[in-house]
């Protein structure tokens, strides 16, 4: 006898255990929902982070170019100016040699006749 009694503890104790173990999954199924929510959830909010990091980036270099193409477009101005203020009276003196002299030889023909 005493072996039917120690087998129907063992069988109620196997009850109970289960009975336990199915109330208990559901929470701990819940926790490992809610931790696979909040890893998305960080993953998602990292990933807008990074993307937003990436604009702003994106927007200081193209405000960088800007201000460097401004900076260009004033430096060829300001070379245009000086290169019209410094040629001006270059080409108005050569003008000016052109019509006062006499158009020269060549230089090449002139040791060749002398050969």
């Amino acid at each position: 006898m005493r072996d039917w009694i120690s087998d129907l503890l063992l069988f109620f104790a196997g009850i109970t255990g289960g009975i336990l173990i199915a109330g208990i999954k559901p929470y701990l199924d819940g926790a490992k929902k809610k931790r696979t929510e909040t890893v998305e959830a960080r993953a998602r909010i990292l990933a807008g982070m990074k993307e937003k990091h990436d604009e702003e980036i994106l927007h200081e270099a193209f405000r960088t170019t800007e201000a460097i193409r401004g900076e260009l477009n004033k430096s060829l101005q300001t070379l245009r100016k000086t290169l019209t203020t410094v040629l001006d009276p270059v080409n108005s003196q050569r003008s000016a040699e052109r019509t006062e002299t006499a158009p020269r030889s060549d230089p090449m023909e002139r040791n060749r006749s002398t050969s």
